[in-house]
């Protein structure tokens, strides 16, 4: 920094008031004036008052969080180059710098705990451009009423076999391409009548998306696949994968919806993958952004289902957070006899890897289908092969097929 230079103000915002006293020390031995504050409201005061050049922001603020302080410092038209800081993991750094981005603020930088100073001391002395300013929030196309020929399934009707429990669930397991164990299962909805008719899916799943009922159908999912989670005992190191709808991902209260169901069944969120589809993602970039941010900081691993169906540019799919990608059973059920399928197989997958995410194929029905997936370097999968959709009470009895070990290990 040159002698006639102005000195950085900078504005901490922390609940950690010794990590906040840490950052503030650093920040005044890089040669820039510093000011700590520990709860939201005292920060955005000192904002308005002090006019700082630089806002440091914790992405982790105790009831709070840092995605609620940025969209504030939109509102409010701040000057400030941002900064956050988190103990998160490197993407979710930098989705939450994409959401700053997307509100119209000039962004600085990330600052990964435990601090670098020689890192803070780039951000401070790096030239902050004029902010670039993302597409806003786009509203949400309503779903078309989706129709059924089952006549007992109108929304009221849904609603009933809702408070009556019947909606239940049916786990596929997820296989290691690596070393054939299980390492998570998929629960997947399924309802079943009084008269002991089962209603399939694709019945059920339209019309409580077409009719508000989308989150009362994945509250009642979710409830009974973590209490079947809890009381199975399995490896600390197996997962338990939820579907979520796109109608889902405009809901401002999904992160402590599902958070208060995990706390309700004793489940930590890590070992929860919520999964939805690309063409659900994609269809607002900055709410999903926002919403798939705050999971990731709740600390739920997102998926990205049936990618290579819908139509998202490599763009937005490096700029959302997920931890997992899962190619979609069309492209795996061909790759062994057309070269078309096994090259976008083998694309999803090193596109998956280079951004830091792990690939899951689903539709292995074959032992062929293993076999070129294990070769491409796939690291979980998924299919009738391995194991249908089972009941819980049946999982105890079932175990993956010999042939399902890679081939160096059979």
């Amino acid at each position: 920094m040159s002698d006639d230079a102005i000195a950085p103000r900078v504005l901490i915002v922390d609940d950690d008031d010794l990590v906040g006293r840490m950052a503030r020390a650093m920040v005044t031995a890089a040669g820039a004036e510093a000011r700590l504050e520990t709860t939201v409201d005292s920060f955005l005061a000192a904002h308005d008052l002090w006019n700082p050049t630089h806002v440091m922001i914790d992405l982790v603020l105790g009831a709070e969080d840092g995605l609620m302080v940025l969209e504030e410092l939109a509102r409010r038209r701040s000057s400030a180059a941002v900064i956050v800081s988190s103990g998160q993991d490197a993407r979710v750094l930098e989705s939450a710098l994409r959401f700053a981005t997307a509100h119209g603020l000039t962004v600085a930088g990330s600052l990964a705990k435990p601090y670098s100073r020689m890192r803070l001391a780039e951000i401070l002395q790096a030239p902050t451009g004029a902010p670039v300013v993302g597409q806003g929030p786009a509203g949400h196309a309503q779903s078309p009423a989706l129709l059924t020929d089952d006549p007992l399934m109108t929304p009221e009707g849904l609603h009933r076999l809702l408070e009556e429990d019947r909606i239940t669930v049916a786990l596929q397991p997820k296989v290691s391409c690596t070393t054939g164990e299980v390492v998570g299962y998929e629960a997947l909805a399924r309802c079943q009548t009084v008269d002991g008719r089962n209603i399939p899916p694709g019945v059920f799943v339209p019309v409580a998306e077409a009719n508000g009922l989308a989150s009362e159908l994945t509250n009642s999912v979710m409830r009974s696949a973590l209490t079947w989670f809890t009381s199975a005992r399995l490896p600390a190191s197996q997962t338990i994968s939820i579907n979520i709808s796109a109608s889902e991902v405009g809901e401002s209260s999904l992160d402590q919806r599902l958070v208060s169901l995990t706390r309700e069944c004793g489940v930590d969120p890590s070992r929860i993958i919520v999964e939805l589809t690309e063409t659900a993602a994609m269809s607002d970039p900055v709410t999903s952004l926002k919403r798939l941010t705050r999971l990731r900081l709740e600390g739920f691993q997102v998926s990205l289902d049936d990618f290579g169906t819908g139509y998202s540019s490599m763009l937005e799919l490096a700029r959302l957070p997920f931890s997992e990608l899962k190619v979609d059973r069309s492209f795996v059920a061909t790759a062994t006899t057309s070269e078309e399928s096994r090259t976008v197989v083998r694309s999803i997958i090193d596109l998956g890897h280079a951004l830091g995410m792990s690939c899951t194929a689903e539709g292995v029905e074959r032992p062929a289908d293993l076999d070129l997936l294990v070769e491409m370097g796939c690291d979980n999968m998924q299919g009738f092969y391995l194991g249908r959709p089972m009941w819980p009470e049946d999982i105890a009895r079932w175990a993956p097929p010999e042939r399902a070990l890679p081939p160096r290990l059979r």
